[in-house]
């Protein structure tokens, strides 16, 4: 384990037992996280006990582990602690449908935060393209029916024809858009002047329109397998950016449809997400909580702050919310996988890719189609069949309920909620160790 000394008033409130004496001085020896491909049915619940409520008490959350400072940036954005919950306007969840949102959205209840100050948001990644998608066929459905049953506001985005629109970009990115949670108003974020323009140039046709276009920008290839946001497009430009781009769009809380936000005060927002340091090397370097992107003080007296609260939590962790709140989890973990990102995720396994191709041979015919056409492969190294190779499919067949929304789409209200025994989906620990038990 490595060390690194602080200051007595650094300890954060709630994990003292972390630090030591050594050498005259506190020195905080970082406990391990458990790793999602070490985990098992049988590893302890060590985070996803219940939290008990400080809503109202006047308490601030400090990080289990103290924030990085290793450049002039992570400085810059460094938290240290966060405002007590109750000081927030407003606590924007950013739902995808997986497990690791879910249970962030739990533990904000069980830390007592009203529902009446809790919105979620979810990035339609698909955002609307008329004749292709790249996510799930029933997530935005599941999460408007979760929303519904919890009633907790929905405010749905998306970049405009959504993957497949960026994937074969010529000339400036599409517009961003949202609909509002009361009203289902779509409206569109302010337009960039690098799309008003390319408007400008498609409506004159000229003989050699798209040379002019590419002057803009292109992009004619799929995302990268890395942690480079500029070579790994799908998560910037349909999720990160769609959020920040939505956020800056919304100028006071009153756009919120919230009480408070008076004029002359600051807005206070919390973002909550669900990354956690046992998915992947690159999120294990994650700080707990951060100042936001949008975080305008100065400029537009709003002040945004981002909290990881899973973040330590192993995978049994997070399977212990969902069971202790009887939720039921997204079709596709039902099916056989361990991952709720989007369907064809570039990170997906041959196994799960098999199974996209089992459930969606259509899609998955049109994603080979898309490498002849672009010349450029959806993995780094190989075509996708070639990348599946022999690779048995991973789809479980035990719960025709999932498949079936998988296939069609569908999620009613009905199954929101467990009845009955709560058993670990099939996906569970890469479905290894868990599956119905």
């Amino acid at each position: 384990m490595s060390s690194q000394t602080f200051r007595k008033e650094e300890i954060p409130w709630e994990e003292e037992s972390y630090f030591q004496q050594h050498d005259g001085q506190l020195a905080l020896f970082q406990p391990e996280f458990i790793r999602d491909a070490d985990c098992t049915k049988d590893t302890p619940v060590i985070h996803g006990r219940p939290d008990s409520p400080i809503y109202g008490t006047g308490k601030r959350i400090r990080p289990r582990v103290p924030g990085r400072r290793d450049s002039e940036y992570m400085k810059k954005i460094l938290l240290e602690e966060l405002l007590p919950l109750e000081e927030y306007d407003l606590v924007i969840l950013l739902i995808s449908g997986g497990k690791d949102s879910i249970a962030s959205y739990y533990k904000l209840l069980e830390l007592g935060i009203p529902k009446q100050k809790i919105e979620f948001w979810h990035h339609d990644i698909d955002g609307g393209n008329p004749t292709r998608r790249m996510d799930w066929r029933c997530t935005s459905n599941y999460i408007r029916v979760f929303s519904e049953a919890e009633q907790i506001p929905l405010r749905v985005s998306w970049r405009k024809n959504g993957f497949f629109g960026e994937l074969y970009r010529i000339g400036a990115s599409e517009p961003i858009e949202w609909q509002e949670p009361e009203t289902h108003e779509i409206i569109q974020c302010t337009l960039s002047k690098k799309y008003i323009e390319c408007q400008k140039l498609k409506e004159k046709s000229p003989a050699d329109m798209e040379k002019q276009l590419k002057e803009f920008g292109y992009r004619m290839k799929f995302p990268m397998k890395t942690g480079d946001l500029s070579k790994r497009w799908c998560s910037a430009y349909l999720k990160i950016m769609v959020a920040d781009t939505v956020l800056r769009n919304l100028h006071s809380l009153e756009h919120f449809g919230k009480p408070g936000g008076k004029s002359g005060k600051d807005t206070r927002l919390l973002i909550v997400s669900g990354e956690r340091r046992g998915e992947s090397a690159g999120r294990s370097k994650y700080n707990e909580m951060e100042v936001h992107r949008t975080n305008a003080a100065a400029k537009s007296r709003r002040i945004v702050h981002q909290w990881r609260p899973v973040i330590d939590y192993s995978e049994k962790d997070v399977w212990e919310v969902l069971k202790r709140h009887k939720v039921n989890t997204h079709p596709c973990y039902r099916a056989g996988w361990n991952r709720c990102s989007c369907a064809m995720c570039i990170f997906s396994t041959p196994k799960l890719f098999a199974g996209i191709r089992e459930l969606y041979p259509e899609d998955y015919r049109m994603l080979r189609q898309d490498e002849k056409v672009l010349g450029f492969t959806l993995d780094n190294d190989c075509d996708l069949d070639t990348f599946i190779g022999n690779a048995g499919s991973c789809v479980y067949h035990g719960d025709k309920e999932a498949i079936h929304s998988l296939v069609t789409g569908e999620f009613s209200a009905d199954s929101v909620y467990v009845q009955g025994e709560w058993k670990y989906p099939a996906g569970a620990f890469h479905g290894a160790e868990g599956g119905p038990c």
